[in-house]
């Protein structure tokens, strides 16, 4: 096994993963490189060459079991396990992601919620009290492992600096800012990004 992975190796995991869930929907049970890069839009080569980066799993002449490999995929990017999920900022934006994640992704348990306005703290979501501020920040030294952050910059730079010495080991910040924390893999989310890049594209057709 490779142990160097690129992000972008990364990125494409959980697109794989989500092209062989449908396939094994349609009770498919093997397809080869070729035929998963036609569905997906890319080489068979380059499926080839980010499998590998974790042993390959392919058989000359078979191609990939799918719900195998789906598996696999699973393992690898640590989908066989639960993580308690909290979250700084319970607006329209965090309680979409909350009843996204109680819909669809049973191994986030949500344990913590946290805001900032009066209106919201002591109101329950999902079963859980929201948290002001200055409780949460107790809340944070135990039993949380991602943080998913839906508050303005100005809070989220305040979560940021509050990391150290907490379980935390993942950050998923919508909060309008780029934040880091040391020991902590934050990935920073801008909504408008992609939307931005359609845009590009419209304005530019091959």
């Amino acid at each position: 096994m490779n142990n160097y992975v690129s992000d972008a190796v990364v990125r494409r995991l959980p697109r794989y993963r989500r092209y062989l869930k449908k396939l094994k929907a349609q009770d498919i049970q093997r397809i080869s490189s070729k035929e998963l890069g036609e569905i997906m839009d890319v080489t068979a080569s380059q499926i080839r060459q980010d499998l590998n980066h974790f042993g390959g799993f392919g058989q000359q002449g078979y191609g990939y079991g799918v719900a195998e490999l789906e598996g696999k995929l699973e393992e690898i990017m640590g989908l066989d396990r639960t993580y308690n999920i909290a979250f700084v900022g319970c607006g329209k934006l965090g309680q979409a992601i909350i009843n996204y994640l109680i819909g669809n992704e049973p191994i986030y348990k949500i344990v913590g919620l946290c805001d900032n306005r009066p209106d919201m703290i002591g109101t329950e979501i999902a079963g859980i009290k929201v948290q002001s501020k200055e409780e949460f920040r107790q809340r944070m030294r135990q039993g949380i492992d991602i943080l998913v952050i839906t508050a303005p910059a100005v809070i989220a730079e305040e979560v940021a600096a509050d990391l150290s010495g907490t379980e935390i080991k993942g950050v998923w910040n919508f909060g309008h800012t780029e934040i880091s924390a040391k020991g902590v893999k934050v990935i920073n989310v801008h909504l408008s990004d992609s939307l931005h890049a359609l845009c590009y594209y419209i304005n530019h057709p091959d």
